[in-house]
């Protein structure tokens, strides 16, 4: 009687499991075909997007206000190449409000805020495993590209900062710059030994000067010792001078005893 009622709290729970996967799978389905694909808003980036995914999430100062619902590839068979629209879909719009001088539509809403500088750009949302994430910014610095959609709104974008580093460093005429500082290298290792070799004429007529000054400058230093004493002398002669007639002032008119 136990185990009868064991396997039935067992196949209850194993028919509610069953259920509550049927049920996501619905809800799943359901919101997919159901959702409005004209509240999608595309974007087209300019550079590689792996590590984009669906369900990524759109943030604006931090704040998540949407995700990816879906990223495509069209080639352009003419041309030979590729466009990569990212589709996007806000949150539900009444968790974001807006301050506005009069009623518009999201459409205005959205021409407005991209006249002001609206852009999106990729950012890394975790370095260990590469994922991204798009982040929505006001940047009116940067030109509005559109694509001109007919179908959906799109937001302009801009380069990631990754990237526009990694563009700046193509720029930089490495090569030309490498090749100049090469033609230099050679160049002074040509001319080297002749620097080197008038550096040591220079020296040895520079010797040569001071050996035959030596004399003439020990016989000037000589002279200048010798004033020195003399000059060393006299200052004693005086010093004693001024002692005497300190101690003795009528040598003055008298003059000095004997």
């Amino acid at each position: 009687m136990q185990q009868n009622k064991t396997y039935k709290i067992t196949g209850l729970f194993v028919i509610v499991g069953i259920l509550c996967l049927f049920g996501t799978i619905f809800h799943y389905v359901g919101k997919q075909m159901f959702m409005n694909q004209d509240e999608m808003i595309v974007l087209y980036f300019d550079e590689s997007i792996q590590g984009l995914s669906v369900g990524s999430s759109v943030v604006m100062q931090g704040v998540e206000i949407g995700k990816v619902e879906k990223i495509g590839l069209i080639a352009n068979l003419n041309e030979g190449t590729f466009k990569t629209p990212v589709f996007i879909l806000f949150s539900d719009s009444k968790s974001i409000s807006y301050i506005a001088d009069e009623d518009m539509s999201e459409g205005e809403i959205l021409h407005n805020l991209i006249e002001k500088g609206l852009r999106a750009r990729l950012m890394t949302s975790s370095f260990l495993t590469g994922q991204l994430r798009i982040e929505l910014i006001m940047d009116p610095s940067q030109p509005a590209i559109l694509r001109d959609n007919e179908k959906y709104y799109e937001i302009p974008t801009v380069l990631s900062p990754y990237e526009r580093i990694s563009k700046d460093l193509e720029e930089i005429p490495l090569q030309d710059s490498l090749i100049r500082i090469g033609n230099l290298v050679a160049e002074l290792d040509d001319k080297m030994p002749k620097l080197l070799d008038n550096f040591d004429a220079i020296s040895s007529k520079v010797d040569r000067m001071l050996d035959k000054k030596s004399g003439e400058i020990s016989k000037t230093l000589n002279n200048v010792n010798a004033t020195m004493e003399e000059i060393s002398k006299a200052s004693r002669s005086v010093k004693n001078l001024t002692d005497y007639l300190e101690r003795h002032p009528e040598a003055i008119i008298q003059g000095k005893g004997k």
